[in-house]
């Protein structure tokens, strides 16, 4: 009966060794691929990254939808949050399938996971 258990323990730590070589191997797989496609790391792992230059351009990488967008309040879905900016005179300057430029006077940057 003991023999049973060791052989049941060894074939559930088995299983979880296992899948953790997998999603070690998909991971290493991601960073190769993007590096091969010279890529940044946010596509690949769909992260979103922010970036405020000053009070008067936000850069948002890795965006999914526009949902509001207005003079002074625009609303973006990204990956893993929601980011609502807050000014005066907003405008989108650029827009690609992943980044998003948005220029004006900005009052304030927020996200919600």
């Amino acid at each position: 009966m003991l023999d049973t258990k060791k052989k049941t323990k060894k074939k559930w730590y088995k299983q979880i060794k296992n899948s953790m070589k997998f999603k070690a191997k998909v991971t290493s797989t991601k960073e190769r691929v993007s590096e091969f496609l010279e890529l940044p790391p946010e596509v690949v792992s769909q992260s979103t990254k922010v970036t405020i230059i000053e009070d008067v351009n936000v850069l948002i990488e890795g965006y999914k939808k526009i949902v509001d967008y207005y003079d002074d309040y625009i609303k973006i879905k990204a990956n893993n949050l929601d980011v609502v900016i807050d000014g005066k005179e907003l405008d989108i300057k650029e827009i690609t399938d992943f980044e998003l430029v948005i220029e004006g006077k900005i009052y304030s940057v927020n996200y919600k996971r």
